[in-house]
């Protein structure tokens, strides 16, 4: 490998059906906070405005981001994504410290969105799932050990 060049980071970009919907409900449920999000004039915002319809957001919470952008948005910017379906064959995996803290956290303010409680794996992680608005499956796991 070459010493100049290397991979610095991954951001995932979830298609979602409605940015702010996907937004508040990371914010809320997970404690994301909003960078920013791109209104359909493509004007910029740092906070949600109310009715505004969104193309793209970025969120962020301890280092991670999240990129949200509605299904059309980002098949007019992927054209070769072509009538998939929102969603991808996979989920988003987080490490957390203080899993226990974090499960309590999301039980209270979205309980809804859990779909399973804490278990310790066979590979040595204790882990919980749950599921966004759009069906993006979500875990959370911390090593144990």
């Amino acid at each position: 490998m070459r010493p100049d060049m290397k991979l610095k980071k991954i951001t995932s970009n979830l298609m979602v059906s409605d940015v702010g919907r996907s937004v508040v409900f990371y914010r809320d449920a997970l404690g994301f906070s909003l960078v920013m999000a791109v209104d359909a004039a493509r004007a910029t915002d740092s906070a949600l405005r109310e009715h505004a319809q969104y193309l793209f957001a970025i969120i962020s919470r301890d280092g991670v981001d999240l990129m949200l952008q509605r299904a059309e948005s980002l098949r007019e910017d992927l054209p070769f994504l072509g009538k998939r379906p929102a969603g991808f064959s996979g989920n988003l995996y987080f490490e957390v410290e203080g899993l226990a803290a974090f499960y309590e956290q999301v039980k209270t303010r979205a309980a809804t969105a859990l779909r399973t409680e804490p278990e310790t794996s066979w590979y040595g992680m204790r882990e919980f799932c749950a599921e966004d608005p759009d069906g993006h499956v979500i875990a959370f796991g911390e090593r144990q050990g």
